[in-house]
């Protein structure tokens, strides 16, 4: 396996090649936690980049914060009373109460999951 590099100053860079394919199955967890690396853990990013791991840690991400979320809105739900009965009799009590609860787990993840 040869190692290509491109010259840019009196520096080598190693050419990368990120695999697009898998970025695209990435839910809005697995993106947030890549933009977050990118502009809050750059050495990090760089390590699992070099190492051609990036993709793998954020699937494991993404799965968990999608874990995660299920599991907080089955909680929240009853611990509301959000169900099948309130969507029928008042639509919009329904979809404001399930509004709210989409903001709290996204940042209930965002602070457990995507920001550590």
């Amino acid at each position: 396996m040869t190692i290509e590099y491109t010259k840019v100053g009196d520096y080598y860079f190693p050419n990368l090649k990120e695999d697009k394919q898998e970025e695209a199955q990435l839910s809005k967890y697995g993106r947030m936690k890549l933009k977050y690396l990118k502009g809050h853990q750059k050495g990090l990013f760089f390590k699992l980049q070099t190492t051609n791991q990036l993709y793998d840690y954020l699937q494991m991400i993404d799965k968990e914060a999608n874990e995660m979320y299920e599991q907080l809105l089955i909680d929240f739900k009853k611990q509301r009373n959000i169900t099948e009965e309130l969507k029928e009799k008042d639509q919009i009590k329904w979809v404001q109460e399930m509004n709210n609860i989409q903001n709290c787990i996204d940042e209930i993840i965002r602070k457990k999951v995507i920001e550590l």
